[in-house]
């Protein structure tokens, strides 16, 4: 289990915007599901590592990733 401080700071590497939620022994993104591995009390923050959601095939399907490539969406 992570500290509450620590799960106040981290955000998603895809998407600074987003925090991270604890599930079991995973981070898992609030916005697009992505899930990160918690290895010996350390959350692996990879995304070429990370288990995606159901139904996307691709990092660059992750909602995150299409807004970034789409004319006018925020930065």
């Amino acid at each position: 289990m992570l500290s509450p401080d620590l799960l106040d700071i981290l955000r998603c590497p895809l998407d600074r915007r987003s925090r991270l939620a604890e599930d079991g022994a995973r981070l898992v993104c609030t916005r697009c599901g992505l899930k990160f591995p918690i290895t010996d009390g350390f959350p692996k923050l990879i995304a070429e590592e990370a288990e995606l959601p159901a139904g996307c095939p691709s990092l660059d399907q992750l909602p995150c990733q299409r807004e970034r490539t789409t004319p006018g969406a925020p930065p």
